[in-house]
């Protein structure tokens, strides 16, 4: 298989999760025969180099590696640029054959696709093999990088260079700073929202044209990184979740090192705590005491990191209320436990420690608070390595576990999962009731409600995840009834995705019917003027290429 990366135990993940699906069915590019194909294959190749095309077997790399759909989402082939200039050519030759590309960076979104294209026959444009760190900037607190630099990278770099800043890590650091801030992923640190601590990016259109955002716009600016306002209409948020270009760098925000740091959390017993607990975070919010958001999860999905189901539970479906109370026990928490950090000079965080304990006394009696405190030493910032947390930037493959929960103890079957990730307002009694909808739909399909909850100041990110054995026909067909349910009740309330799985974009892209679904309409239209060949991520988010593109007759060339 490809290497994709240099550290074995993360390349045993990637062949873990990849290696065992199949390689698919031979999809060539719409419009394509296998004769002109390959001439345009031929041209790709004397781009990047014969190594550098994967084809054939090579292609399980850019299959979904948690398919609830066998079929479809297949790539025609994989290329793999080192440059601008080679992603310049490969635009030239993909517009002059109108084969479609579909852009990933690590190709790490699980849950959601992976590396798999939204149209069948797409060639996959990978970008794991950019790996620079262009610039570390420790006053102004900001890292320039490429998109195969992957979260573990910049943690090394900041460590090798004894740098005090920390990176904003998600839950599995091998994916892409860039591929996962542009897809609105987050961490848990102060920047934890990370497309909101966007400085500047560089973008390669469908044209080749290179667009550069914010102050970087500004040849030669100082300020190039460190403020992404621009002079008019500001671009930068057109190319989140977008197929309208190709961003090959980009700037975003570090965090100072603090002084000391404190791990809080809060155990809260009972299915109804969700609704003050989430309250009394908004709150705590409100008066500037929290700092990252928190994120609340419930009892099987922190335990599915130590423990199979079956582990739990000998009998088939969800837990019972004495395997949860044997886990509440085990683990001394509650069915909901909620994770947030203090940072900064000692006095302040125990200033803030103290708020948070004065609030959860009579919002939440039943509760209970439990901290630990670090502190740097010899008047330096608190060595991370020491806590070793996600919320102190320390990235992990700690997850990535959580998809093997509900394998058989026989040792058979491939773990797997997929995300539906809702926006709620953060409102605790809107969400407990959503809860309780959705923990019904799972419980249906007779498993147990994965849920994590991050918890913003304004709304909630509410995670719900179904995890499953990928070999089961009876368990992904489960999934597909989830799923459906689901987004189904989300339109009835009012809810949308901020993110989906390739399978379900365009439903997704429904939920936002305002004035006959005039929001995509008007990205469509920009879509129409930057890339009138439907070249770059054809059908992202709903957003379908020119029916000239689907419809052509196979080329003779």
């Amino acid at each position: 298989m490809v290497q994709w990366y240099t550290d074995p135990k993360l390349q045993s993940h990637h062949d873990h999760a990849f290696g065992t699906r199949k390689p698919g069915t031979r999809t060539l590019p719409p419009g394509h025969d296998e004769a002109s194909f390959q001439r345009a294959l031929g041209e790709f190749r004397a781009i990047v180099g014969e190594e550098n095309v994967v084809a054939d077997e090579g292609l399980v790399n850019f299959r979904d590696p948690y398919p609830l759909f066998e079929e479809g989402f297949e790539a025609s082939a994989g290329l793999c640029p080192e440059s601008v200039e080679e992603i310049q050519a490969i635009l030239k030759v993909a517009n002059q054959h109108q084969v479609p590309l579909w852009v990933c960076s690590q190709g790490k979104n699980f849950g959601y696709g992976g590396p798999a294209p939204r149209v069948a026959g797409s060639v996959v444009l990978s970008l794991q093999r950019m790996k620079h760190i262009l610039e570390v900037n420790e006053k102004l607190a900001y890292i320039v990088v490429e998109p195969g630099v992957t979260f573990f990278d910049v943690c090394d770099h900041l460590i090798e260079n004894n740098l005090d800043l920390w990176m904003s890590v998600p839950a599995l650091g091998w994916g892409s700073v860039l591929g996962n801030t542009l897809d609105r992923g987050h961490g848990y640190t102060i920047s934890g929202d990370r497309q909101h601590f966007i400085g500047s990016l560089e973008v390669v259109l469908p044209s080749g044209d290179i667009l550069r955002t914010g102050q970087w716009a500004v040849p030669n600016s100082p300020s190039a990184h460190a403020c992404s306002n621009s002079f008019g209409p500001q671009v930068d948020g057109l190319f989140l979740q977008s197929n309208l270009g190709i961003v090959t760098k980009m700037a975003v925000a570090l965090d100072a090192a603090p002084a000391s740091f404190m791990d809080v959390k809060i155990h809260c017993p009972e299915i109804d705590d969700l609704a003050p607990l989430i309250d009394m975070l908004q709150q705590l919010d409100r008066e500037g005491i929290t700092q990252s958001h928190g994120m609340i999860t419930n009892i099987n999905h922190f335990a599915s990191h130590d423990a199979l189901k079956h582990e739990q539970q000998s009998v088939p479906g969800p837990l019972t209320p004495e395997s949860i109370a044997a886990l509440k026990q085990k683990y001394n928490t509650g069915y909901w436990r909620c994770v947030l950090a203090l940072y900064g000079p000692k006095q302040l965080v125990l200033a803030r420690w103290a708020r948070i304990k004065e609030v959860v006394r009579p919002t939440l009696p039943n509760a209970w608070v439990e901290n630990t405190l670090y502190e740097g030493e010899d008047g330096k910032p608190v060595d991370n390595r020491k806590i070793g947390t996600l919320a102190a930037g320390v990235p992990s493959m700690l997850a990535v576990k959580l998809a093997d929960y509900n394998l058989p103890a026989d040792g058979s079957g491939a773990g797997a999962h997929i995300d539906t990730t809702l926006i709620l307002p953060c409102e605790g009694q809107t969400v407990l009731t959503w809860f309780r909808k959705a923990k019904a739909i799972m419980e249906e399909q007779e498993v147990d409600p994965f849920v994590g909850c991050h918890v913003f100041s304004k709304y909630i990110l509410f995670v719900q995840e179904y995890v499953f054995d990928k070999t089961n026909p009876k368990q992904r067909e489960g999934g597909r009834k989830i799923v459906k349910a689901l987004l189904a009740e989300a339109e009835k309330n009012g809810f949308a995705n901020y993110r989906s799985h390739v399978q379900h974009m365009d439903d997704v892209q429904n939920l936002y019917g305002f004035n006959g679904h005039i929001y995509r309409r008007f990205v469509e239209t920009l879509k129409a003027a930057l890339d009138p060949n439907g070249i770059i991520s054809p059908g992202k988010q709903g957003i379908w290429p020119p029916k000239t593109l689907v419809q052509l007759p196979p080329r003779k060339l």
